[in-house]
């Protein structure tokens, strides 16, 4: 019984953290050298840090000419010690932990963020950025308006996917509409896009950059979303006849020049 009792206080208090790997200089040099990088930490451009169980971010000092920096599938619990990588343009660290997005202001040559499959409620952090992109946020838990309005001050950004998080009411479109230089947005799987009536017409029509929503954009949906939006079903129906009637004439004008121009090459030949 006594041999009993200690082997369960000795498995009470082992702690399993001893056994994760931890992001010592040793263990990302190993790593670097292991995905074909140099012993020199400055000359590697990309870092595959990526499914090893780190808890934390940590001795990335020296990596300064980083420019893509791979983080996702760990335990990572907070963003953190990146303030040397100036350099670094994608950051990918989905499949977290991370709550809040943080401590990235001081990567000025950010493009792209992944920090999809997280638990990030709010946005925020993010508008410092000058060259920042592409966003990725799917598979969080975004819900209203206050978590998305720090997008409006993200000047650059022109792809976000805020796919399969829990965005509802129609003054989500309101926000987004005002996020300057939005080109690409994905919102599947959230519940405003089948509670929202008309909800793909009202985004369309609304944000005026847009090419691709969920599927792409094309020029006869965008006009006659727009028309919908002024004057209702009937507009609607107005513009698609008056588009389908403009490519039937364009398509008629390019038969008739294909055709003259056949003409004349035959005539020449004659």
């Amino acid at each position: 019984m006594d041999i009993m009792n200690a082997y369960d206080e000795t498995k009470d208090n082992f702690d399993d953290s001893e056994l994760l790997p931890v992001m010592t200089k040793a263990e990302v040099k190993k790593v670097a050298l292991a995905h074909g990088g140099y012993t020199t930490a400055a000359l590697n451009d990309q870092l595959y840090l990526h499914y090893k169980g780190y808890r934390r971010i940590e001795n990335l000092d020296a990596y300064t000419g980083l420019k893509a920096l791979w983080l996702d599938s760990n335990g990572l619990q907070k963003i953190e010690n990146l303030d040397a990588l100036t350099n670094l343009r994608c950051l990918f660290l989905q499949r977290n932990l991370i709550s809040r997005i943080e401590n990235v202001n001081k990567l000025q040559s950010l493009i792209q963020i992944d920090l999809s499959e997280n638990r990030i409620t709010q946005i925020e952090g993010l508008s410092t950025l000058p060259t920042l992109q592409v966003i990725n946020l799917a598979k969080n838990h975004l819900a209203d308006t206050n978590s998305i309005a720090h997008l409006i001050e993200c000047k650059t950004v022109a792809s976000i996917d805020m796919s399969h998080n829990q965005l509802q009411g129609e003054d989500v479109i309101h926000v987004l509409s005002q996020v300057p230089s939005l080109v690409t947005l994905s919102l599947a799987g959230n519940p405003l896009v089948s509670d929202v009536p008309n909800f793909r017409k009202k985004c369309v029509a609304s944000m005026k950059r847009l090419l691709y929503l969920d599927r792409p954009i094309f020029e006869l949906e965008r006009a006659t979303s727009v028309a919908w939006m002024k004057g209702g079903k009937e507009a609607e129906n107005i513009m698609r006849k008056q588009m389908q009637d403009e490519k039937q004439m364009a398509e008629r004008k390019s038969l008739e020049v294909k055709q003259m121009i056949l003409f004349i090459f035959i005539s020449t030949q004659v």
